[in-house]
């Protein structure tokens, strides 16, 4: 193998550990949270099943099912994001990340989404009173 070879290997190799930093970790679903609605969070449950099975597209639908069933679930709207991201569709994922990122504003895997990874996350101080609080839902 040439050097210009083995450099371009290299970067490769470097650019793709750096890129699984972006997804949190290595691109981990998140669960709805406690108190979330029933109907939304086993949709939501179902979405992180199928993605783990390989199956975008099912995956895609139970996410959708989730947030039409509760729209304000960031989870979901992450979930989704990541599922259109790894199909290649991110003019479709980005505001789904940006939709979890302004309902859970504390949430650091959210924040550390592909169009979020270099966007200071605001402090849960910041959160203000009666909103989320980074879990999708409030109190």
């Amino acid at each position: 193998m040439t050097i210009t070879a083995c450099k371009m290997i290299t970067v490769f190799i470097a650019a793709a550990a750096i890129s699984g930093c972006l997804f949190g970790q290595k691109g981990q679903l998140l669960p709805a949270p406690s108190g979330a609605n029933a109907s939304a969070a086993r949709h939501n449950d179902e979405g992180i099943q199928a993605y783990k099975q390989g199956q975008l597209d099912s995956a895609k639908q139970y996410f959708e099912a989730a947030i039409k069933a509760s729209p304000s679930l960031a989870e979901a709207h992450y979930n989704l994001g990541m599922v259109l991201h790894k199909m290649g569709l991110d003019g479709e994922a980005n505001p789904h990340f940006m939709k979890a990122a302004h309902l859970a504003p504390g949430n650091e895997v959210i924040w550390s989404s592909p169009p979020l990874s270099g966007v200071q996350m605001p402090s849960k101080s910041s959160v203000s009173p009666g909103t989320s609080e980074g879990h999708g839902h409030s109190h």
